[in-house]
């Protein structure tokens, strides 16, 4: 019997220390609302969260189902049924939305990557066109110089006979100047 009367007496206290008891909740000028917005034209206007009183124990996130009457297990903000719809309504539209805006960025980083790749194709391609024709161009020229060059060898006098022909004439001009200067100081 007292091993079944200690587990009552504890769970009795620790019921009435922490039991809060859910109520209409009336705002007044001074307290703090936020307004959650909704998908739609319509939004939730939430009251400020009350403070927890010193003597209850923190009980982090919860959340906890209630009935009208039933004494709230710990101090928070009651939402009804079709309010909590409302702001799970609203986050799957935002989570929708949120993946519908990501979809859209994406897509439109892919046509710009794609838009910037055909461009740089395409500048490579005309590159590639022009360095080909210049190169084109080049050998053309080079084919005619070299064929400039061979007219022009094939058509230089030979330097053997250049230099025989100045020979012979620097011969003669020296017999003609020693002739001369023999005849002229004969002369004298």
């Amino acid at each position: 019997m007292k091993s079944k009367l200690i587990p009552l007496i504890v769970s009795i206290s620790m019921l009435f220390s922490s039991t809060s008891y859910s109520q209409e909740y009336s705002l007044s000028p001074e307290d703090e609302e936020f307004e959650v917005s909704t998908g739609s034209s319509a939004s939730l206007v939430f009251p400020a969260v009350p403070e927890i009183p010193k003597n209850e124990p923190d009980v982090g996130e919860a959340i906890s189902p209630m009935k009208r009457g039933q004494s709230a297990p710990f101090t928070g903000l009651l939402l009804s049924p079709a309010a909590i719809a409302t702001v799970m309504s609203d986050i799957e539209t935002k989570d929708e939305l949120i993946r519908l805006e990501v979809n859209r960025a994406v897509s439109k980083l892919k046509l710009v990557h794609e838009h910037e790749m055909t461009i740089l194709r395409i500048r490579n391609e005309s590159d590639s066109k022009i360095d080909k024709l210049r190169i084109e161009e080049q050998r053309k020229e080079l084919d005619t110089l070299d064929a400039q060059l061979k007219r022009e060898r094939e058509n230089r006098p030979d330097p053997f006979i250049w230099a025989s022909i100045g020979l012979g004439a620097g011969v003669i001009l020296t017999t003609l100047t020693a002739a001369v200067i023999t005849s002229v100081s004969n002369s004298n």
